[in-house]
């Protein structure tokens, strides 16, 4: 039997919709920006506060107990580290090879360090979601939902800093790609049943059904973004088992980070 697809219009992301108008001022209100090839202090300092304005949004828009902040780094305390990349094969990871932002396909360690090292600031965006998503019996469908959430923050803030004038930056963000339904709540029983489901249209030559969302995996490049966020002075995070009672969890945590200039 085939397999019936989710019609576009009717998609959300994880239940999360994109249908929404952000509280932030409309672009069309707002005067172009010219290009910035060098870091501007005024200018990051107001990213930040914009960056931190669309995470509260977005949790509120969420209806979620969770926090989350964004903050200014140097992309010298980005730490690259190419075990971190093989972790999505030994263990195999479920998302390894099911979209461009995931192994093979996501740039590999070197091509990651050669990026990272064109830039000198970034954004740092850590997310607390709700810590029962994370452990049995709400892990199978609400970790998608956090993820999603997170894609989304990293690919507005991405948005922003473009759009005040710094035209080559790029974000990347913690999880396998959840865009499409392939790991949304739509289509996961099937995943772990192995039933025939929809693959990243991207993987089969066309074009990427939310190509100004989807954002690669930091742990597909090889960006290890615990001791990153370590690095920059947030909490040192925890493993945590999905057997774990939510109780005896401090906290769950999931970064993004976009790179500046």
């Amino acid at each position: 039997m085939e397999q019936k697809l989710i019609p576009e219009v009717d998609k959300e992301w994880s239940k999360i919709s994109f249908k929404w108008r952000r509280l932030l001022p409309k672009r069309k209100d707002r005067p172009p920006s010219p290009i910035k090839f060098e870091p501007d202090e005024k200018t990051l300092n107001k990213l930040i506060e914009q960056s931190n304005k669309i995470i509260d949004e977005i949790i509120a828009k969420a209806k979620i107990k969770a926090s989350g902040h964004a903050k200014l780094i140097t992309t010298d305390k980005i730490v690259i580290d190419p075990r971190v990349r093989w972790k999505c094969q030994i263990p195999v990871c479920f998302g390894f090879g099911t979209s461009l932002n995931c192994p093979p396909h996501s740039p590999t360690t070197e091509e990651m360090r050669e990026i990272v090292n064109s830039y000198t600031h970034a954004i740092l965006i850590s997310f607390y979601p709700p810590i029962k998503n994370h452990v049995f019996p709400s892990i199978l469908l609400g970790v998608q939902g956090d993820v999603n959430l997170l894609n989304q923050m990293v690919s507005m803030i991405e948005g922003e800093a473009t759009y005040m004038g710094y035209y080559l930056a790029m974000g990347f963000k913690g999880g396998p790609c959840v865009g499409c339904g392939f790991f949304s709540p739509e289509y996961f029983k099937d995943l772990m049943q192995q039933k025939k489901i929809p693959l990243c249209p991207v993987l089969d030559n066309q074009m990427c059904r939310q190509y100004l969302r989807a954002r690669p995996a930091l742990e597909a490049c090889g960006v290890d973004s615990f001791a990153t966020a370590v690095k920059c002075g947030e909490k040192a995070p925890f493993v945590i088992n999905p057997e774990h009672p939510k109780e005896s969890v401090p906290f769950v945590v999931w970064h993004g980070i976009v790179l500046i200039v």
